[in-house]
């Protein structure tokens, strides 16, 4: 195959022979202007993508009816409440506080955080100075 020029950056590449119509070299930077490209133009095509994609999210429903009602009864929600109720602070609100991030093991949203924030100084009320020096020094 003869070689042809990068859409993106305008550098002459090798085709990969299993790609119809490749306009695009295999560098990260220009795969993510061409998925950036396709993004753009994917609802401007409209119904058709988007009877497919209800169409495609409609049967796979159909094929796990009770995916919902096992999720909420035995998954995240109650694995919510579990963390929620595990420990609770008594610590006033102004003071200073640890943020540890916890792993989102098994839950069907990928973007979700869960944090654990608890006072990092918790047998001492006095939240002054010295106790923030400390913390810093250990850190």
């Amino acid at each position: 195959m003869p070689p042809i020029v990068c859409a993106c950056c305008g550098q002459s590449f090798l085709p990969d022979p299993r790609v119809k119509n490749q306009t695009y070299c295999s560098t990260p930077a220009c795969q993510a202007e061409r998925r950036k490209r396709w993004r753009q133009t994917r609802p401007r095509s409209g119904e058709v993508y988007l009877d497919n994609k209800a169409r495609a999210q409609r049967a796979w429903l159909d094929r796990n009816p009770d995916y919902w009602r096992n999720y909420r009864g035995t998954g995240k929600v109650t694995r919510k409440k579990q963390l929620t109720d595990s420990e609770t602070i008594s610590a006033p609100l102004s003071g200073l506080y640890r943020i540890e991030f916890i792993p989102n093991l098994g839950a069907a949203k990928s973007d979700e955080w869960i944090a654990k924030i608890s006072p990092v100084c918790p047998h001492c009320p006095c939240k002054e100075n010295e106790c923030k020096d400390i913390t810093r020094s250990t850190n």
